[in-house]
């Protein structure tokens, strides 16, 4: 179709009225779903033959030189076949890591193929896993109750930590890397050092551990309890044990739950029970919360500090970008088909990933377009 534009262009002198029917009347153009390396290829010709930045200029008579534009037709998402757990990008923010049953993906969405494939010893039915903040390291929990600490670029096991009795929720690396910290249904939170040696522990109180967050400098922990209000700690060094700092509010959680500070530390949210919760950490003092507040299952911080996302499961399921205090409403993102669980940033804050357990979505942040949907299949897909 943009071809026939540019065509009507060039031609326009002579007998812009005639194309300009016969551009009305075959203006149709092809709807169907690019998947895998096609879509990249799709893309890149759509917006090759854009004539102005994806904008198509209309024929216009000699009386009337005020050019129109219109928009061009939307670009379909590249479909790629993955799972539905996605845990995080690696630092390239082109790379996306993956849980499935038997083991973690990592798919490179540029050339949207998986790149390597790490299994695991047994069914990864506990979904905690976290990759180190130099994306050199990954911890998984199996269903035993022991963790796994793996090198990712020869699948070298480094260690495995025990102790915990219950189901594992959450492993989280400190932001220097040089901790894994653990929490589980036993009620107990635990830190590990990178000889794989346990350094510290404590009981947060409220039954089962549901929820970690990390603040940017190490220094505060923040616990999401089965019952009662989540709590914040302070952990020097994690060791050896941890001081209350406050209760921030709320009434327990879901193992959906999570805690996240701003990566400045100025701000921390978590979503809870009763709702999604955001505070300044400097004077505890709450910006969003209530009950019932948001109805929400996940938010992240984008790593740039522009945006706070969060779901809002009862506006249909969109995503909302808000400044990090929450104050400044900026973009919505539609499209989730059921309540996300799972939002997450790529380290440059270029794309933001959620999913529903039926599909993983991946955006462009600053235009808000869909660019990747991952599906179990893409066959047959559109």
């Amino acid at each position: 179709m943009l071809r026939r534009l540019l065509y009507l262009i060039l031609t326009a002198a002579a007998s812009w009225l005639l194309l300009s029917c016969q551009a009305q009347a075959g203006s149709g153009i092809s709807s169907a779903v690019p998947v895998l390396s096609i879509a990249t290829s799709t893309r890149a010709a759509a917006l090759k033959a854009s004539p102005v930045s994806g904008s198509a200029i209309t024929s216009t008579p000699d009386a009337v030189r005020t050019p129109t534009y219109t928009p061009a037709a939307p670009i379909e998402p590249a479909c790629f076949e993955t799972y539905f757990f996605p845990i995080a990008f690696m630092p390239d923010s082109q790379r996306i890591l993956v849980r499935g049953e038997t083991g973690v993906q990592i798919f490179d969405l540029e050339k949207l193929v998986q790149e390597q494939f790490i299994p695991a010893p047994t069914t990864l039915s506990q979904p905690a896993v976290a990759l180190s903040p130099d994306g050199q390291e990954l911890a998984w929990a199996l269903e035993d109750h022991s963790i796994q600490w793996l090198r990712i670029s020869d699948q070298q096991l480094l260690h495995t930590l025990t102790g915990h009795t219950g189901p594992i929720t959450k492993l989280r690396f400190s932001p220097a890397g040089d901790r894994l910290i653990s929490a589980s249904h036993d009620g107990w939170v635990r830190a590990w050092d990178r000889d794989g040696v346990q350094v510290g522990e404590f009981q947060p109180g409220g039954g089962e551990v549901l929820g970690l967050g990390i603040s940017p400098d190490g220094k505060l922990l923040a616990t999401v309890p089965f019952d009662g209000p989540m709590r914040l700690w302070t952990l020097p060094d994690f060791e050896p044990a941890a001081e209350l700092v406050a209760r921030q509010g709320g009434n327990g959680g879901f193992d959906t739950s999570d805690a996240v500070f701003s990566p400045d530390g100025q701000y921390l949210a978590a979503d809870l029970a009763t709702g999604l919760f955001l505070w300044r950490v400097p004077d505890r003092k709450e910006l969003l919360g209530g009950n019932p507040g948001i109805n929400s299952m996940a938010m992240a911080f984008s790593p740039d500090g522009r945006y706070l996302a969060y779901v809002d499961i009862d506006q249909g399921n969109r995503i909302i970008l808000v400044s990090p205090d929450g104050s400044q409403s900026i973009k919505t993102l539609e499209g989730n088909q059921a309540p996300v669980w799972e939002l997450f940033f790529s380290p440059d804050s270029s794309l933001l990933v959620s999913t529903d357990g039926n599909e993983i979505r991946i955006w462009q942040v600053e235009t808000g377009e869909l660019r990747y949907i991952g599906k179990a299949s893409c066959r047959g897909a559109g």
